[in-house]
């Protein structure tokens, strides 16, 4: 704690800075409580006031999720899911579904300009490149393309496709310990671009959404290209 003293940062945020290092180095299971808000205060030598605070903070960005009688844990978004703002897919019973994920493809690359930039890593650094589909009903709704900074995800070099769960965030954090904590994702419609799992024509106009995910620190850990058809588009966002 002594080390920020020269930046003269609040005590509550040295508070928070250290708590969240905990949860990145210790590669912390959503599954397990924090250690309470006293122990927290004992292990910092601050008050039980100043941790709170830092835990409230901390909630606020979504990093945390206070669970009653059962305590603190950490927060793991539901990046899964967030798709179906864009897409609705229902299957034979006409009931919403989420796509099944699929990975096609899988081989380390060198570097591509734009998405090195996007990963804010050096021009010249190596990445695993990743295919993956989504299915419902053995029929292909969205293909991504997904680009890791392969100093990260050592641990993929050499995985075949069907070592992967179909849930990639929870598997990052397994094998790699590299937790997805928020994104940034933007929209475009695109024509003239044929997908291969997609089937599509050059007449049918795709949607793509481009997502950087980041970790706990606010670093880019993964780039990903989702496309869709865009006969399949619906946006849908609760306003509060």
């Amino acid at each position: 704690m002594d080390n920020f003293k020269k930046f003269n940062m609040p005590r509550y945020e040295q508070v928070r800075w250290h708590i969240q290092t905990l949860l990145t180095e210790n590669k912390w299971d959503e599954k397990t409580p924090l250690p309470t808000e006293q122990e927290f205060a004992d292990k910092y030598q601050v008050s039980v006031g100043t941790v709170r605070k830092a835990v409230e903070k901390l909630v606020d960005d979504g990093v945390l999720i206070k669970q009653q009688g059962r305590g603190t844990f950490l927060k793991r978004p539901s990046f899964e899911g967030s798709l179906l703002r864009f897409f609705k897919y229902r299957d034979k019973d006409a009931s919403y579904v989420i796509p099944t994920g699929v990975i096609k493809n899988i081989t380390v690359i060198d570097a591509v300009k734009t998405v090195n930039e996007a990963l804010k890593i050096d021009k010249n650094a190596a990445l695993i490149y990743i295919e993956r589909v989504r299915i419902v009903e053995d029929r292909v709704m969205l293909s991504e393309k997904i680009w890791l900074p392969k100093s990260r995800y050592e641990d993929f070099v050499g995985l075949e496709p069907e070592d992967f769960e179909n849930l990639l965030y929870p598997f990052y954090y397994k094998k790699c310990g590299q937790f997805v904590s928020s994104a940034v994702e933007m929209l475009f419609f695109i024509s003239d671009h044929v997908d291969t799992y997609l089937d599509n024509t050059e007449q049918e106009n795709l949607v793509k959404v481009c997502r950087v995910a980041k970790n706990l620190e606010g670093d880019p850990i993964e780039y990903r290209e989702s496309y869709g058809l865009a006969e399949k588009f619906s946006y849908e966002v609760n306003i509060i």
